[in-house]
């Protein structure tokens, strides 16, 4: 019953603020694309599940189920107009929780200008940067999680600069069953004059039937969910067994620590994922060892201007 409390307060909170701070002067953004290969590959998922740091970015409640030291590292590729997007977060538990910070940058360089009539003038680049750092904590069964953000992007000579708030929660409800809930940009402005990032709302679960299975859903949409996004993904990770030591969501991609060097490599993990976002497809696969984990997706283009493009994830844990 505290349990359940619990989480009804967090989501009143948390819908509450998103409702108190609406604001229908929204500017488009570029923040949405995803910084993690493995929730890429799942169609976008990864708000019940996501356990490695970058969840930082997606839903901050979920860092509260990381227990080392991660690094991790990403870029994607094969995007319209060569537009380059990289991604590096870094977290750690401290007695309270955890604490985690990520960078995600987005540019495009060499645009050819033109002046009002028409003629050509020099090219320019244009650059776009988000920076979080995230804090999230367990309350029994529940976690929570917030992240302040920094905006800033260039165009040639010029820079405008904003800040966001996301808050997040994750429930697990037994070994089978995890939800999840975030609100991205719940508070923000982004030029100083009262521009608004679009909020995002994202309920999520995420089931774990047998050991290495993991089956997501996320709902991601606006204040009133007209125009909201369905994703959906699964993943399977070969060669994984029940594990007391793997915790209640049965995931089981860990290596144990007194595993020898010839123990690890014997042991590899594989895993493959695919998933629908919005109805684009995608799909991955991963590797991880003891100490690194690398994952790869494929993501289909949603709209006819964009490119499928590729994004190549790696981790590390100490």
């Amino acid at each position: 019953m505290n349990n359940l409390k619990s989480i009804l307060i967090a989501l009143i909170l948390i819908v509450s603020l998103s409702s108190v701070f609406a604001d229908d002067n929204s500017a488009a953004v570029y923040t949405r694309l995803g910084i993690d290969a493995r929730s890429i590959g799942m169609g976008g998922t990864g708000g019940a599940f996501l356990d490695n740091v970058s969840s930082a970015y997606l839903n901050p409640a979920s860092l509260a189920d990381v227990k080392r030291i991660e690094l991790t590292t990403s870029t994607r590729q094969g995007m319209e107009w060569d537009k380059g997007h990289n991604a590096v977060a870094l977290g750690f538990m401290i007695p309270t929780g955890y604490v985690a910070a990520y960078w995600q940058g987005s540019n495009v360089s060499d645009i050819d200008g033109y002046n009002d009539s028409g003629q050509a003038t020099n090219s320019f680049d244009t650059a776009d940067h988000n920076i979080g750092v995230s804090y999230a904590a367990k309350i029994g069964k529940l976690n929570l999680g917030i992240t302040p953000k920094m905006y800033l992007s260039t165009m040639d000579d010029e820079s405008m600069t904003g800040y966001g708030l996301d808050l997040g929660l994750m429930y697990h409800l037994n070994r089978y069953f995890n939800m999840g809930f975030a609100v991205r940009d719940v508070v923000s402005d982004y030029d100083g004059e009262g521009t608004k990032v679009p909020r995002e709302m994202i309920p999520s679960i995420a089931a774990f039937p047998i050991p290495g299975l993991i089956i997501a859903a996320d709902l991601a949409g606006n204040d009133d969910f007209k125009d909201s996004a369905l994703r959906v993904g699964a993943e399977y990770w070969l060669g994984v067994k029940d594990d007391n030591e793997i915790g209640s969501s049965l995931s089981g991609i860990r290596i144990r620590e007194n595993a020898t060097w010839s123990d690890i490599l014997s042991k590899t993990q594989a895993g493959i994922r695919a998933g629908m976002n919005d109805g684009a497809f995608s799909a991955g696969f991963g590797l991880r060892f003891k100490m690194l984990e690398m994952n790869y997706a494929y993501q289909m283009a949603k709209e006819s201007y964009q490119n499928d493009n590729h994004l190549y994830s790696l981790l590390l844990r100490f």
